[in-house]
């Protein structure tokens, strides 16, 4: 999968060659997976349990039929797996506790048990309810006021966790702060979504906006995509939103020409100064332990 899209800017017919080849390996594996999980699992698989599914949920996020946005959701006719890369969330946890990364003798150990998994606990921000960091425009688009709250407003939790992103270019050291927004996702919300809803398809195209031009390819290319139709498909729905969508990316770029892309400390740092990223590196390993 890597290869196919490292090879798409120089040729298109090399990386859908490569891509079929991904998708014939990726079904063989699920096939296995789905077969390991219905049976006992020794606690010696866990961890390779664990790396599987992450493997599996990155390539659930990369893989798209196409890179027309004319053909991809929310342009092409609806399907009951447009969003089905999204529900990946609910899966890891259950996988989480299947595997328990964190136990003593698991390998991912150094890395998990700093809360650095699958976002299984809210950040603090999140349960304070911090909205300083929502622009105005949106605040009065969505209705979020220090009194809204995730149970009485299903746009302020999505609002609140985008808002806290809008500033990072996405990278390995940020990547978790940008995949609250699919850990998070309430089911109210992604009724909406697979509804047209245009607030939500919003949310979701602004996400698209600031994972776009990040530096993990399994992510960039579905935000490229899908950003685009997202985009089209509002400019058509609903003209309001889509001014406000570009209002935010012009905002954006403008703030990056200024000043750079302003970086969070990265979060996945051992005592070493050694990167190691749970199914973050650009070429698929599900992470480095020295």
């Amino acid at each position: 999968m890597h290869d196919s899209s490292l090879s798409l800017p120089y040729s298109a017919s090399q990386s859908a060659t490569l891509q079929r080849k991904s998708l014939y390996h990726w079904d063989q594996a699920t096939t296995l997976y789905h077969r390991i999980l219905n049976g006992p699992i020794p606690p010696s698989h866990r961890d390779a349990i664990w790396a599987t599914g992450v493997h599996l949920g990155a390539a659930s996020f990369w893989y798209l039929e196409s890179d027309d946005p004319y053909t991809v959701w929310p342009l092409k006719p609806s399907e009951p797996g447009d969003l089905s890369w999204m529900k990946i969330g609910e899966g890891k946890r259950h996988l989480w506790r299947i595997a328990d990364p964190t136990r003593e003798d698991s390998v991912f150990r150094r890395v998990l048990a700093r809360n650095h998994g699958p976002c299984t606990t809210p950040p603090d921000w999140m349960q304070n309810n911090d909205i300083s960091l929502v622009p105005e425009s949106v605040k009065i688009t969505f209705g979020i006021t220090p009194l809204s709250s995730k149970e009485d407003n299903v746009y302020h939790l999505p609002v609140l966790i985008l808002s806290r992103i809008r500033h990072l270019q996405l990278s390995h050291g940020n990547v978790l702060e940008f995949l609250y927004f699919t850990a998070f996702i309430t089911p109210e919300f992604l009724e909406l979504l697979e509804q047209k809803d245009p607030k939500a398809v919003f949310l979701l195209g602004w996400w698209f906006q600031m994972c776009r031009n990040g530096t993990l390819w399994w992510m960039t290319r579905r935000a490229r995509v899908e950003g685009e139709a997202v985009r089209i498909w509002l400019s058509v729905v609903d003209s309001r939103l889509n001014d406000l969508l570009e209002e935010l990316g012009r905002r954006r770029d403008m703030e990056v020409k200024e000043g750079g892309w302003i970086q969070t400390k990265a979060q996945n740092i051992d005592e070493s100064g050694l990167e190691v990223n749970w199914a973050l590196d650009s070429r698929g390993r599900i992470l480095t332990v020295a």
